[in-house]
């Protein structure tokens, strides 16, 4: 199970049963008041006040408000660039995904709804994309197996965090050249990405670049917390090469089938 959204009083999964930290960004804009005041032209006669034309005050609001969602929505999906022509018929897809089970919360982060997951909500996500577009998968799996306990896991990937610390992996990938797509899941901890992924980057990063790369993630609310951009940045993979990716809450991974296919079509896959 994914210990997703390691809050920093209480790791959760970042799946919404995993504890996890991951808070995000806002904006805002503002704009000049006018003088309405009447102006003297000379000594012997005023003018009255010029009005504002209402054409040109609503496309000012208009291109305003068209800045503000744009900007929300890279900050949403991570700066990605979503093009559907990169996807094709033959196109071989690889799922990796770093999961995590055992103790999590609940709804709401919620600690009388705390519960022992089997399964991580990363790997259940990893596995229902994997189905719906016949792809391949791989496990990230840590060399050193993460406590169970959620307080003793928010400790030790705290530390992680803090040190950045790259996590060894169990066992490497060896045929990571043979996919064009490469999509890479995990949950949210400590508002980023767990540290075992960039281990992963590191490892296989000229690959990587070469690749076309759609992130996923479950999380405890935090969505995507800016770490698709990052992701992008960390591998060096081009801006054309990077797409749209997907954050669920890990309480609704098991009911997100159509959000999932929806997702999917929207980058350019055919659902089976």
């Amino acid at each position: 199970m994914d210990n997703n959204n390691l809050n920093q009083n209480n790791l959760m999964e970042n799946q919404t049963t995993t504890p996890s930290v991951e808070q995000l960004n806002s904006g805002y804009a503002s704009f000049p008041t006018t003088n309405q005041t009447n102006e003297v032209v000379n000594s012997t006669e005023n003018t009255t006040p010029k009005k504002k034309n209402p054409i040109i005050i609503f496309g000012i609001f208009l291109a305003v408000a068209i800045i503000l969602v744009v900007t929300l929505f890279f900050e949403n999906n991570g700066g990605s660039f979503n093009s559907s022509n990169l996807i094709k018929e033959d196109t071989k897809t690889l799922i990796v995904y770093f999961s995590h089970d055992g103790e999590n919360y609940g709804k709401n982060l919620n600690i009388e709804n705390k519960k022992v997951l089997t399964v991580g909500n990363t790997e259940i996500m990893a596995k229902r994309i994997a189905d719906f577009i016949d792809a391949d998968l791989y496990e990230i799996e840590p060399a050193v197996a993460y406590p169970t306990d959620l307080d003793e896991l928010y400790t030790a990937t705290k530390v992680e965090y803090n040190k950045n610390v790259y996590p060894n992996i169990k066992e490497e990938i060896d045929n990571l050249d043979d996919y064009d797509v490469v999509f890479i899941g995990y949950p949210i901890w400590h508002a980023s990405y767990p540290q075992i992924i960039k281990t992963f980057v590191r490892d296989n990063k000229s690959v990587l670049q070469n690749k076309i790369i759609v992130p996923f993630n479950t999380h405890a609310g935090s969505g995507s917390a800016g770490t698709y951009k990052k992701l992008f940045s960390l591998i060096g993979c081009s801006d054309n090469k990077g797409l749209n990716g997907l954050a669920i809450n890990g309480t609704e991974v098991e009911s997100s089938d159509k959000t999932i296919r929806n997702w999917l079509k929207g980058i350019g896959y055919k659902i089976k």
